[in-house]
């Protein structure tokens, strides 16, 4: 799964648009994603794509470019 796509999966989930994100954005502050919200994404990114996601490694995430970083990482299955 490239950036590219981890970013349309993730702002069609929040409902952001993608001219409001940058890869320093900060998830809780900037975008006011809580934790509840990481994990329905981590959840709507390994039924996109091959990958799990771990609890941990999302609610690590605090930028979006962490997220991407996240899922770029993220075992394969």
């Amino acid at each position: 799964m490239d950036a590219e796509r981890t970013v349309r999966i993730v702002l069609t989930r929040l409902e952001i648009d993608i001219h409001n994100v940058h890869g320093d954005t900060r998830l809780r502050e900037d975008l006011a994603v809580d934790s509840t919200e990481l994990v329905e994404i981590a959840v709507a990114l390994e039924q996109a794509a091959p990958v799990t996601i771990g609890t941990d490694q999302i609610l690590a995430a605090r930028t979006f470019a962490d997220l991407i970083s996240c899922v770029e990482n993220a075992p394969r299955r």
